[in-house]
């Protein structure tokens, strides 16, 4: 996924660096699987943090996401992945298609 460094720095200057941390978990974790699970528990242990760790945090992360644990940004990129991903998969079978090329 793309790290827009200056929009991450622009928008998390506020956050400690273990909110920051988890932060960035969160992200990673949302972009490998295609989501988060809306279960304190595993968003607590995906972003690396106790039980205690996540409750103080919980309150400050959650407003990087909409309803769900969805965030707008990765769910933009993740879009843009997939149409890439299915236009070279277009391409690569017309190419399979038509066979070796001549040499």
């Amino acid at each position: 996924m793309p790290w827009l460094v200056a929009t991450f720095a622009a928008d998390t200057q506020h956050l400690d660096a273990a909110e920051t941390g988890a932060y960035m978990m969160l992200i990673g974790h949302y972009w490998l699987n295609g989501g988060l699970p809306d279960d304190d528990k595993q968003l607590a242990r995906i972003a690396c943090a106790t039980s205690a760790e996540w409750r103080e945090a919980r309150a400050i992360i959650v407003k990087f996401f909409l309803p769900g644990w969805k965030h707008k940004r990765v769910e933009q990129e993740l879009e843009k992945a997939r149409k890439i991903s299915a236009k070279r998969s277009v391409a690569a079978e017309e190419k399979h298609a038509l066979g070796p090329a001549p040499p």
